[in-house]
C-alpha cells in the first residue's frame, strides 16, 4: 500500500515538474531574438499532440535564431530532454510505475534544469552543452 501511494506522489510531483519545465521553455523561447511561440500545456486535455508538435517545430526554428550555435544546441537539447521526460511519464502512466521509468524522468529533468541554469547564468561553453 505505501509503495502505491509513494509511486502516485512521485508520479504527481514529476508531472508538476514537467509542467514547470514546459512553462520555462515557453518563456525562454518567447524571449529569443525572433520569438518562438509554443502551445500552452493544458493538463486537462488528454491529447497533447498540439503541444508536442509545436515544441518539435520550435526545435527546428531555433536553428534560424541569431544566437550563438552553442546556445542553439543547448536549447534544442533542453527540448529533447523535456520530450524524454514527458514521454517516459506517459509510458509510466500506461505501463505502470517501474522505478527505472520514474528515474528516467528525473534524470531527463535534471539534465534540463542543469542546462537551463547554465543558460540563465551565461555559463555555456563548447565543453558543457
Amino acid at each position: 500500500m505505501a509503495d502505491d501511494r509513494d509511486d502516485r506522489e512521485r508520479f504527481s510531483e514529476l508531472g508538476e515538474l514537467i509542467m514547470a519545465a514546459h512553462g520555462f521553455l515557453r518563456v525562454l523561447l518567447g524571449e529569443l531574438p525572433v520569438p518562438v511561440m509554443i502551445v500552452d500545456f493544458d493538463a486537462e486535455v488528454d491529447d497533447q499532440s498540439e503541444v508536442l508538435l509545436s515544441l518539435d517545430r520550435a526545435r527546428r526554428l531555433i536553428e534560424d535564431e541569431p544566437i550563438p550555435g552553442i546556445e542553439k544546441k543547448a536549447i534544442s537539447r533542453m527540448v529533447l530532454d523535456w520530450f524524454s521526460a514527458y514521454e517516459m511519464l506517459v509510458l509510466t502512466k500506461l505501463a505502470g510505475p517501474a522505478p527505472w521509468r520514474m528515474d528516467s524522468v528525473e534524470y531527463a529533468l535534471h539534465r534540463f534544469t542543469t542546462v537551463a541554469e547554465m543558460i540563465e547564468r551565461g555559463e555555456l561553453d563548447d565543453d558543457e552543452s
